[in-house]
């Protein structure tokens, strides 16, 4: 072979070499991909999601219990949550006492000792007219209050009472004014304010008895001496002259007349031993309005002791004398009368005048 002929093999194989070669398969090369995490958004806690579409569709009691599931897992979100629907209960009481009333009803019965709900409460049964109920709810929310509060509460309290006297008085709505004023002395039993209103207003009714026992109820010190003295005198001048009352003999008794809430009249037999007046059953059913029913209770009589029903008429007539509110029991006696007992004539000074066969009243 000669010299130029091995130059063209060895190129040839070189060729064949270098192609070889670059023909091969190679791996690729990894490339590193930085990884880019876009930022999503913060999701809510689902309670309070559910919470708030609850209260937004005014399904209060259940937002409430979702509240409540909140608070032991997220409590500063319940926490916003709750201020956020005390503030709306309080747009509320100004536009809306519909859902007011639903949404203080529900939450104490959530909290029915939080201080601040229960003069929500009252607020929003001043705005609804409701003024002897916001009046109670004042006096039962005062042992929960400190004494600053206690200060505050009083003044609000003077304010709505006066009020609210001021109107009936003008009314000359005087059976209102007593049934008010007997529910605020249970809770202020030596309030000066409250006791010579009441007084007035038996007196208004000519219910002089219980004027006068009213005014013997005034505190040692008040600052209304000159009306009292006035009213003192009213009543002196109206039970000066007795009030005699014609009786009918009955064997050893006496039967009287009397007149019940003004539109019903009826005999009874008088009965110093009876402690409590006494009315057939079949003259109670005949009473209207129907008499306020007050339980039972157990008596003696002659023939040992009974169970009988205890009632509350609005007004009880003896000749002049009249006293409202007045208890009686219901006793089952088709034969025979009922009876005029102590809580009647223990009122007054009286006498049985056999002469004339008179009863005669007068002031103790």
């Amino acid at each position: 072979m000669s010299h130029y002929t091995k130059l063209i093999t060895l190129l040839l194989i070189g060729s064949l070499s270098l192609n070889a070669y670059l023909l091969w398969p190679q791996k690729a090369p990894i490339k590193t991909q930085k990884i880019v995490k876009n930022a999503s958004p913060k999701q809510q806690n689902p309670l309070l999601s559910i919470a708030k579409l609850q209260f937004k569709q005014h399904q209060f009691n259940a937002a409430l219990n979702s509240y409540q599931q909140l608070k032991s897992t997220h409590p500063e979100s319940a926490k916003n949550l709750y201020s956020s629907w005390l503030v709306q209960l309080k747009i509320w009481l100004n536009s809306d006492l519909l859902l007011s009333e639903s949404l203080i009803n529900a939450l104490l019965n959530n909290s029915p000792y939080n201080v601040e709900l229960l003069d929500l409460q009252v607020e929003y049964l001043i705005n609804s007219e409701q003024t002897q109920n916001a009046i109670i709810a004042l006096f039962e929310l005062f042992p929960l209050l400190s004494a600053d509060q206690k200060n505050n509460a009083n003044t609000r309290l003077n304010t709505l009472t006066q009020s609210e006297l001021n109107a009936l008085t003008e009314q000359q709505n005087w059976q209102a004014i007593i049934e008010n004023i007997q529910i605020w002395l249970d809770y202020k039993s030596d309030n000066a304010q409250f006791l010579y209103p009441l007084a007035y207003a038996y007196y208004q009714q000519s219910d002089l008895i219980s004027a006068q026992a009213t005014l013997d109820r005034m505190p040692s010190q008040h600052n209304l001496k000159t009306q009292v003295q006035t009213l003192h005198a009213m009543i002196d001048k109206a039970l000066s002259p007795s009030d005699y009352v014609t009786l009918a003999p009955y064997g050893a008794h006496y039967l009287i007349t009397t007149e019940i809430n003004s539109n019903l009249s009826t005999e009874l037999m008088i009965d110093t031993g009876a402690s409590v007046t006494s009315l057939p059953t079949n003259i109670i059913d005949k009473i209207s309005p129907q008499p306020l029913y007050l339980g039972d209770v157990t008596v003696n009589t002659a023939n040992g002791q009974i169970v009988v029903r205890r009632y509350q008429i609005e007004s009880f007539k003896v000749g002049e004398q009249i006293i409202y509110g007045f208890e009686v029991l219901g006793i089952e006696n088709v034969r025979g009368q009922g009876l005029l007992g102590m809580n009647f004539l223990s009122r007054f000074k009286f006498n049985i005048n056999q002469q004339t066969d008179e009863l005669e009243l007068s002031a103790k």
